[in-house]
């Protein structure tokens, strides 16, 4: 077969190092508009399990004698008027750098004689040649809002309520930490967890009325650092958060479709379906979709059409409930101000109660995933 990926982030490498490794003689190469220099966007994400041994945990699938620096977390803490509990998570967390993931993906994929080229922008229909691969791989992220190529593609976009920004912090948080702070103007929520042993992931969120009346549309990027320094500094011990180019306080943007795919176009990562921060699984559904097209595209090489229907059929279920769990999540934190009265420990129950209506999450990934990972020989 020939393949085009477009997108070099953590979906699209996933997908192409996988079925190079079950078919190394198949032409696959990956397009990303960036320059190979340019940072990649983001500081620490959520990962299953432990690197190696999960099988949705991207690094499993990297050489066993590489390492990010990754941190294991199996406790979650929550503070709410100054006064903290502490429960274990049940389950083990992988705390990884973005940056240092996506690099290992992309030696991954160099290491498969899998070739990555650079500044290879594909914006319009008319840019690619559909008709010259037999699959193209839309591992785009949320650019896919602008880039959809065609009508068939074009996503469903719903923008949250509340205003979010994705800080760094050197202060190390050596649990999975939830930060209730009220203001005079509002309340501010924390998302806070360690990803390498200097450095935490801290992620702000506060509503639009909230943003508004302090102003922070209004503040230097410095100035709104400084600001959310001083509000968590009891946490924060004195440390600073830091602002990395291409971030900005926005209002977070949902991506969801009907259908996976369209002709022999295949959608997978935030392409695909994008879900709130709140849950930490975007970058494991990533790699189960991945995961998902690698068994389909495997098991019908000989008929795309075909292989596109299996994938859809497979992927979209887990992908809806993903969106519904992710979905009950974010409606939680856009209305937590109305629980502001609660106790510690009442709204720690109400945020693990948050999802408890729907079908639990983990089992349904383990089930599709071991079927994705069953491949047998052609």
């Amino acid at each position: 077969m020939k393949i085009l990926v477009i997108g070099a982030g953590p979906a699209g490498l996933m997908f192409a190092s996988q079925i190079k490794k079950l078919h190394p003689e198949w032409d696959l190469r990956i397009v990303e508009k960036n320059h190979v220099d340019d940072n990649v966007v983001g500081w620490g994400v959520v990962l299953p399990g432990h690197a190696q041994k999960h099988p949705a945990n991207p690094l499993t699938y990297t050489p066993a004698d590489k390492t990010v620096g990754e941190q294991y977390l199996n406790e979650f803490k929550l503070t709410h008027n100054n006064k903290s509990v502490r429960k274990d998570t049940n389950v083990t967390l992988c705390g990884a750098e973005r940056k240092a993931l996506v690099r290992e993906l992309r030696q991954l994929c160099a290491g498969l004689d899998i070739p990555i080229e650079y500044e290879k922008s594909i914006e319009e229909e008319s840019d690619l040649d559909t008709a010259a691969y037999d699959l193209v791989v839309m591992s785009t992220g949320i650019s896919h809002t602008s880039a959809y190529y065609r009508e068939a593609l074009k996503p469903k976009v719903k923008y949250g309520s509340n205003r979010y920004m994705w800080y760094g912090t050197s202060q190390v948080f050596d649990a999975m930490n939830l930060i209730f702070k009220k203001h005079d103007k509002g309340v501010f929520v924390a998302h806070s967890y360690k990803y390498s042993n200097d450095m935490s992931t801290f992620v702000v969120e506060c509503s639009e009325e909230t943003y508004q009346k302090v102003g922070l549309d209004k503040l230097s990027e410095g100035e709104a650092e400084d600001f959310v320094a001083t509000l968590f500094k009891e946490e924060l011990e004195g440390h600073s958060v830091q602002t990395q180019s291409g971030l900005k306080w926005r209002n977070f943007m949902k991506i969801s479709h009907e259908k996976s795919y369209d002709g022999n176009i295949a959608l997978v990562g935030d392409a695909l379906q994008s879900g709130h921060f709140s849950i930490g699984h975007g970058t494991t559904m990533a790699v189960v979709g991945a995961q998902i097209l690698v068994k389909a595209v495997h098991d019908h090489s000989e008929n795309v059409a075909l292989a596109m229907e299996e994938f859809n059929n497979n992927v979209m279920p887990v992908m809806q409930l993903f969106d519904k769990h992710a979905t009950a999540s974010q409606d939680w934190f856009e209305t937590v101000e109305n629980k502001m009265d609660l106790s510690v420990e009442e709204i720690a129950h109400s945020f693990s109660e948050r999802r408890g209506h729907l079908p639990p999450l983990p089992a349904a990934l383990a089930q599709v995933l071991g079927r994705a990972l069953d491949r047998g020989v052609n």
